[in-house]
């Protein structure tokens, strides 16, 4: 981020400029791609009349926007070579695809949010997560990923694409295709009377004086007047 100012004796005009690296693609297994995208504000400050000193935000507005793409080679390795590159703390992306394991450097706060750069994410995507999601031992039906805290992709072989970074601000861990993947059967509807009954009981151990459907209401009513909601 920087920063220039300019001021009057009743506003602090500051100019301010933040990058970040984001809309990620890939280029096969030769490379990943990105756009760093540099944006300027200036944005205006009230001076209190007394000591001048800004205090108030009146006003923001966009004044530049740069986009640059980048693009970061991949480089194939072996899950030594891998290690070590764990080891060294440098912000790394590593993609794993029909066995192989491709690697490079990315800068620490480049983010993978909203980027599907091989597909969609197979362990919890709505409506489609798998039935072994749990840290539970393999005998009971859970997954060595997530007991382990879903790193090191390299040491699953059951996940045959996927790709994972270490080492930045918001770490990622994605699997695309794996052979241990099972669907949850659909979650059972049920029944008005029950879902009315648990609402209840739920509300009852929020709300010691709830007796009817009649109180939650109230309850609710009175916490969103209390928060502003209801105007």
């Amino acid at each position: 981020m920087s920063e220039t100012t300019a001021s009057t004796s009743n506003y602090l005009v500051t100019r301010k400029s933040f990058t970040v690296v984001k809309n990620v693609s890939l280029n096969g297994v030769k490379s990943l791609n990105a756009e760093k995208v540099t944006s300027t504000f200036e944005v205006t400050h009230k001076r209190h009349y007394i000591t001048k000193q800004p205090y108030m935000v009146v006003g923001k507005k966009a004044v530049n926007e740069i986009v640059e793409p980048i693009s970061f080679n991949l480089i194939e390795v072996t899950p030594a070579q891998l290690k070590k590159f764990r080891m060294s703390g440098i912000p790394s992306f590593v993609l794993k695809k029909n066995g192989k394991l491709y690697y490079t450097s990315i800068p620490k706060n480049l983010s993978f949010v909203s980027s599907p750069i091989l597909g969609k994410h197979l362990c919890a995507i709505q409506k489609h997560e798998c039935k072994h999601l749990s840290a539970a031992s393999d005998e009971l039906g859970g997954c060595a990923k997530v007991r382990e805290g879903a790193r090191r992709i390299e040491r699953y072989p059951w996940i045959t694409t996927g790709y994972e970074t270490f080492n930045t601000q918001n770490d990622s861990f994605v699997v695309v295709n794996c052979s241990h993947y099972e669907q949850c059967p659909p979650p059972k509807k049920l029944p008005a009377r029950k879902t009315e009954h648990d609402r209840l009981r739920l509300a009852q151990f929020m709300w010691d004086d709830v007796k009817s459907n009649a109180d939650i209401a109230q309850h609710i009513e009175v916490n969103h007047r209390r928060n502003g909601f209801i105007y």
